[in-house]
């Protein structure tokens, strides 16, 4: 009850709704993200530069690459920041790709 009135259904699954959405996050299925994640490694310039030719490309996480040439590796690492309104609040929405972290060169021997 609120201030002696009974509190109708209708306001109660407009509170509900509002509730469960204000944490909820719209996140795209991992088809869609690895694929993106992918592509952003692959873009990424630095990796030639520093490997030469690529042999192979394993995805070791979610947003983790282990890019592969040779006896050298690198780790990559997608950075993802979620969903914001113009003036920078949290929304629900999917995440979008910020960078991509390289690792350092490890070879063995």
């Amino acid at each position: 009850m609120i201030v002696g009135k009974p509190l109708s259904l209708a306001m109660l699954a407009a509170a509900l709704c509002l509730n469960v959405s204000a944490g909820a996050r719209a996140e795209l299925p991992p088809q869609y993200t690895v694929w993106q994640d992918f592509a952003a490694v692959v873009a990424k310039q630095e990796i030639a530069a520093q490997l030469g030719v690529v042999d192979r490309i394993e995805r070791i996480g979610a947003g983790r690459f282990s890019i592969q040439s040779g006896n050298c590796a690198i780790i990559a690492t997608v950075a993802r920041k979620g969903a914001t309104s113009p003036d920078g609040r949290s929304i629900p929405g999917p995440s979008r790709i910020v960078g991509v972290d390289l690792g350092n060169k490890e070879c063995k021997s």
